[in-house]
């Protein structure tokens, strides 16, 4: 470089000039080509200009996809706690998942974290080295397709690439991933739903994958691994090939004229152990990815092993006969003195083991921790101004299916604190807060307000704001379906915020901290009031009216009290621990209730006697009188209402763990439930639990949609398909949802000793009428028969009993309790109806809500003026006419 006046690398570039030719090595080949004009210096021809790199490059790196993973793996990347991401991906996005496996690498090192701690769903086509070195304890999960070099250098994640949910083309005879994939991969696992392009699996080391198909010079130079092939191959395969093993489903018996065998053996599985490898394998790849191909295999798996080829290197498998002999050898070799009884031995605790009891005796004084200090240790420092944005929504989740099924616990796991704030994080304090208004929330729950106090840490704080609007959190943060998360602005875009976990959080953080206990009025207004019904509604008015002063008698026909909540709703979604709690905590306060109790005009106890000694009435029974189905064969045993069988198996798990025998079982059993909602959700689940043979579960309408319909928009409760805990139940258990939509019952078929064996069915079809409404009619050829031992009913509920109401109540036209318009009384006096005996079938948050309010009018009749319990919202409303005598009263002079 000196020699030529040069002084950088850089003073170089482009200074074709100073390039000679060799004469030497001039042959006749070369005379008549003339590069003079290539070699040509651009500063020749443009002076000044730059031949080398004058200015730095942006590469962007801040508006990256990595970035917003690893924001929203916050909590896994910090504390190993399990976190979801979704997000959509273009073909611009190149090496995902790069960046985020350095973050769990600098933490975690070379183990990384537990398998799916980080589980990412994608949709969109990828861009180039898709999933690179993607570190163990992170999914990605790719709906669509991804370009060249997918899992370059994978590290020990994990990749799952389908086509769309909505592709109509066949996935194993369509290229779904580019060239070169699994290049240099070390470890980790990848399901590919499609075929992959040329050079798969190329100087793969150590990864397992599954594929449908692959191009020219698949597993091309491997040495190690293991690649299931459920497809034909292209030219040249395993070509330098030294170890690992491939596996190939060769149904056109054309793979040996593809095949390099210059370096493999081919050969047949005999191995029973690697016969189970293989279809283990194949079952993982159908239940990542929804192959159809893996299911028709799995179908008939036995046809299928005979094509099956596998492709080892000679040296490999010469390397793997020698290390098998010398494991024989060296187990042959150990020999165990047999252990005396007198003399047991003691076993040698690990190193670990015994310098983790000694790093745990600490001195006194270290022993003693500044709470200040701990406590902002474990603070959590999120954004709550961005949190909506940068934050994933945090869902309760469900215990094990294969495993809950064994007991009556609750089946929900509760959320972290740390979780929770994450979830309060990304409330957005709207202005305008639908979660609260009449398509959310029928109670008027302030839910920004304690939301923010959660992420405040003010949990006292946010229990009173909760309490000034809902008596019973405890109840609706189990068993609400969350209209308030139907309504939510953030739902519009992403997942809502998990209000109803929140709710849940604080009530039971309020019981376990102490701060829940009995506070009776400090004055009594001497007015008495009887509450016919202890559920929802009934419950609340007594709270509030308890509250007011007044002494409050709750009337309950079965022996325990709670109503729906205790026997209308099983177990394992509200444990009745809880119910309990919360009766006993209102009885400490001066509410009497009195079990055993039916209210009616043939009973000691009516209607009329209560009017007589008591200053006010309240009905709240609910609704009870089922829906039926009149077809023929209906007066068989066997066939009950959903309610009947819920309600006995709930008393007799009360009462002696269901060893009185004194409940409708369905063990054994080919059990049909007629009708979906939430009660013939709970017939499922608890169906399953007694051990039924089979359940199905009929629809008469049709299957929803998977997102919200065109007729059914934010903030509307969205009409959408759902998986809930019974019918997830019943997949892991009997393989497939239980539910069958468009059916219509025609006939309960008799065994011939006067039970049913079976209901005649038949499809229906509806479509749209000309004035908008839905039209219905039977598919012609449809029928079919279903097996049934035990039908349970389960079409909602047509009004309250006529047994209470007798004549002397009015009823409207559905045959509840008739009140005028937005009002609680009834037409006779001093008698008011709250609940679902005035509205109709309804959710437990509408009970809560009827009860209060009516509370609130007869607190105003007792009282004479307006009521100080709040209307909804927790707002005490009250006219400044009360503050004014009234013409009528005498003025004193």
């Amino acid at each position: 470089m000196a020699k030529l006046g040069i002084r950088s690398v850089n003073e170089m570039v482009g200074r074709a000039e100073l390039l000679k030719v060799r004469e030497d090595l001039r042959n006749p080949k070369q005379e008549n080509i003339d590069l003079s004009l290539i070699l040509t210096p651009a500063h020749s021809l443009r002076p000044g200009v730059a031949t080398y790199n004058v200015r730095k490059q942006d590469h962007r790196l801040h508006t990256r996809l990595d970035n917003k993973l690893i924001a929203e793996s916050e909590l896994a990347l910090e504390k190993g706690l399990p976190c979801r991401v979704e997000c959509d991906i273009v073909n611009t996005d190149r090496a995902l998942g790069a960046t985020l496996s350095y973050q769990v690498s600098r933490r975690y090192g070379l183990e990384g974290l537990p398998q799916d701690t980080i589980h990412s769903n994608i949709k969109g086509s990828a861009g180039q080295s898709f999933g690179a070195y993607l570190a163990p304890g992170i999914t990605l999960e790719l709906e669509g397709d991804a370009n060249d070099y997918v899992g370059k250098g994978l590290s020990g994640g994990r990749l799952i690439i389908y086509p769309p949910r909505g592709a109509t083309y066949k996935a194993e005879e369509n290229v779904i991933i580019g060239n070169t994939c699994l290049y240099g991969a070390t470890r980790g696992t990848c399901f590919f739903r499609g075929v992959a392009a040329e050079r798969f699996a190329v100087r793969n080391s150590g990864a397992t994958a599954v594929v449908e198909g692959v191009g020219d010079h698949g597993c091309e130079y491997m040495t190690g691994g293991r690649v299931l092939i459920l497809g034909s191959t292209g030219r040249n395969f395993a070509a330098g090939m030294s170890g690992g093993i491939a596996y190939v489903l060769d149904m056109n018996q054309d793979f040996h004229s593809k095949i390099n065998m210059e370096m493999v053996e081919v050969s047949t599985l005999e191995d029973p152990a690697e016969i189970a490898f293989i279809r283990g394998l194949i079952e993982d790849h159908h239940h990542y990815t929804g192959s159809e191909l893996a299911a028709r295999i799995l179908l008939d798996f036995t046809r299928a092993l005979p094509h099956f080829v596998k492709v080892l290197p000679t040296d490999y498998k010469r390397i793997l006969e020698e290390e098998a002999a010398k494991a024989a050898a060296a187990k042959k070799a150990e020999f165990a003195l047999p252990q005396l009884p007198s003399a047991p031995a003691e076993k040698e605790k690990p190193k670990a083991e015994a310098e983790g009891k000694k790093a745990d005796l600490l001195d006194i004084e270290d022993s003693v921790t500044d709470s200040k200090t701990e406590k902002k240790r474990s603070a959590l420092i999120l954004d709550k101004t961005r949190g909506f944005m940068k934050y994933s929504r945090r869902s309760e989740k469900y215990r094990n299916p294969s495993t809950r099924t064994r007991d009556w616990g609750e089946i929900s796991s509760r959320l972290t604190e740390d979780e929770l704030k994450y979830q309060s994080a990304r409330c957005m304090d709207c202005g305008v807060p639908f979660c609260q208004s009449e398509t959310g929330c029928p109670i008027s729950n302030i839910i920004p307000k304690w939301n923010e106090l959660v992420f405040q840490n003010q949990w006292q704080d946010a229990l009173n704001r909760l309490l000034m609007t809902n008596n019973f959190p405890e109840f609706t943060g189990r068993v609400c379906p969350a209209p308030c998360e139907g309504a939510c602005v953030l739902g519009i875009s992403e997942d809502p915020v998990g209000i109803k976990s929140i709710e849940c959080a604080i009530i039971d953080r309020g019981f376990e901290m102490g701060w829940m206990v009995p506070r009776p009025p400090t004055v009594r207004t001497g007015k008495t009031i009887a509450i016919i019904g202890s559920g929802p509604a009934g419950l609340a008015a007594a709270d509030q009216l308890n509250r007011a002063g007044h002494s409050v008698t709750v009337y309950e026909r079965a022996d325990r009290v709670g109503g729906l909540l205790m026997y209308g709703i099983p177990n394992m979604k509200l444990d009745k621990k809880v119910v309990q709690r919360r009766v006993d905590l209102m009885a400490a306060e001066g509410i009497k209730f009195v079990t055993s109790t039916a209210v009616g005009p043939e009973s000691e106890v009516n209607l009329e006697s209560l009017r007589k000694t008591n200053d006010a009435v309240i009905l709240a029974t609910g609704a009870t009188v089922a829906r039926d189905l009149k077809v023929p064969g209906r007066e068989l045993e066997g066939i009950h209402f959903a309610m009947q069988f819920l309600h006995k198996n709930t008393k007799s798990l009360l009462d002696s763990e269901l060893a009185d025998g004194a409940y409708i079982s369905a063990k054994d059993k080919h059990v049909v439930v007629i009708g979906g909602g939430d009660t013939g959700n709970d017939c499922i689940g608890t169906s399953v639990r007694h051990g039924a043979k089979s359940v199905v579960n009929f629809e008469l309408l049709p299957q929803p949609p998977p997102e919200r319909a065109r007729d059914n928009p934010w903030p509307q409760w969205p009409r959408i398909y759902r998986v809930d805990y019974g019918h997830s139940e019943v997949k892991t258990h009997m393989g497939k949802d239980p539910r069958e939509y468009c059916i219509m019952s025609k006939e309960f078929v008799d065994d011939g000793n006067g039970r049913v064996k079976g209901i005649n069915t038949v499809r229906v079809e509806w479509t749209k009428s000309a004035t908008g409404g839905w039209d219905m009619k039977t598919v012609e050829g449809s029928e079919q028969f279903f097996p049934a031992d035990l039908v349970l009913l389960s079409m909602g509920f047509l009004g309250p009993e006529d047994r209470l109401l007798g004549e002397e109540i009015e009823r409207d036209a559905r045959k509840n309790v008739k009140t005028p318009p937005g009002q609680y009384s009834t037409n006779v006096p001093g008698v008011y109806a709250a609940g679902d005996c005035r509205r109709g079938q309804s959710l437990i948050v509408w009970g809560i809500n009827e009860g209060r309010q009516c509370a609130r009018e007869v607190d105003t009749f007792l009282s004479g003026i307006s009521s100080q319990l709040p209307v909804t919202g927790g707002i005490v409303r009250r006219p400044a006419l009360d503050a004014v005598r009234q013409a009528t009263e005498p003025v004193s002079a």
